[in-house]
Parts: C-alpha cells; sequence; structure tokens
C-alpha cells in the first residue's frame, strides 16, 4: 500500500477505537497515522524513507523490503524501543501515545497482509510472506485494487468524522463489540504503562 492508503485505512480502523476510550485527540491521531507508516521506514521511496534516508538505507541494506519491520519481531523491537524513548524523553501525561503508534503499526502489518506478496509474519524464522487474502481478496500497491480500499476506506472515514462531529461516533460498534474492545485497550494501556 502507498502512504496514503495506510494512513486512511489505519484511521479509519483507529478513530472508533479512539472514541471508545475517550482518547480521540490530535495528538493520538497523529502518532496513529506515524505508526501507521513506521514499518516502510526499510523502503527508501516510502514516505518515512525519502526523510529519513540513512535509516532507510541500513535498514534495508541489512533486511531489504518487508524484512524484519514487517514481522513481529520488528513490531516488539519498535515497541521496546518506544516505550524507552517516552519513560526516559516524555512526559507521562501523553503515556498511551506508545499503544497508539504500535497500534498503528500492527494495522500496517494486518493490511499488507492483504497484499499480493503478504508479510512475513514470522521473519527471520520463515522467509515466505503470508498473505490474508488467499487468491481472491488481496491488493497490488498502485494498481486499481489498492485505489478501491483506498475509496472504501475514505468514505468510511469522512463517515466516521461525520459521526464524531454529530456525537455518535462511539455508537459506531455494537454494543458488546464496543465494551469488549474498550475493556482490551484498557488492559494492554495499563500493561505498557506498568513498564
Amino acid at each position: 500500500m502507498q502512504a496514503k492508503t495506510h494512513i486512511t485505512t489505519t484511521l479509519a480502523l483507529g478513530l472508533p477505537l479512539m472514541s471508545l476510550t475517550n482518547e480521540l485527540t490530535l495528538v493520538n491521531i497523529g502518532v496513529l497515522a506515524v505508526g501507521s507508516l513506521l514499518p516502510d521506514i526499510d523502503h527508501p521511496s516510502s514516505y518515512l524513507g525519502k526523510r529519513h534516508k540513512m535509516v532507510s538505507g541500513v535498514t534495508n541494506k541489512a533486511f531489504g523490503h518487508r524484512g524484519i519491520t514487517h514481522s513481529l519481531l520488528g513490531f516488539i523491537l519498535i515497541g521496546i524501543i518506544v516505550k524507552f524513548i517516552q519513560k526516559q524523553y516524555l512526559t507521562d501525561r501523553i503515556e498511551d501515545i506508545v499503544f497508539w503508534l504500535m497500534l498503528g503499526y500492527l494495522l500496517h502489518l494486518l493490511e499488507d497482509s492483504f497484499s499480493q506478496r503478504g508479510v512475513k509474519w514470522l521473519y527471520p524464522f520463515t522467509k515466505s510472506g503470508s498473505s490474508f487474502g488467499g487468491k481472491f481478496a488481496f491488493y497490488k500497491t498502485g494498481q486499481l485494487s489498492e485505489y478501491l480500499v483506498m475509496g472504501f476506506m475514505l468514505c468510511l472515514l469522512l463517515m466516521e468524522i461525520r459521526l464524531f462531529w454529530l456525537g455518535n461516533l462511539n455508537r459506531l460498534l455494537p454494543g458488546v463489540v464496543a465494551d469488549i474492545l474498550k475493556t482490551l485497550i484498557l488492559k494492554v494501556q495499563d500493561i505498557l504503562n506498568s513498564y
């Protein structure tokens, strides 16, 4: 996926979750968006790769595109690094930014799992990518299939913004699902904040 599709899709999936926990702020939205771009730091032509050429170049040479940054190992390592930075340099008032950044990262991996190439979830233990889309439900970057995903997610995001404006975004998810997701988010945030 291109950066714009990752951001749109991640925001469309993440905003209702932020609304459930009353954490829908500009800072959290920005952090979620950055998290949605972070795995592609390993590609020199990506949005972040162009802006951080040294990191992108080293990561690309060492692991290639969709190597360690597109795996559970990369997800965990980035989480540890970000949590360390947050503990050392950021105020406690924005303690949940690690959660929203890592959610954006995880959503990026899930989104890429529906691409034709898939994601190497268990890298370095496996070298082949797994695609959740099977033979029919996948997209190709920069092709019509990606633009269809982008269009659908943009419509969903616009609908969510309208619901937020009306004060009804937290009603988007059914009650039981919303309660389960809210409990899960708060528990994960408590675990992250305990470190």
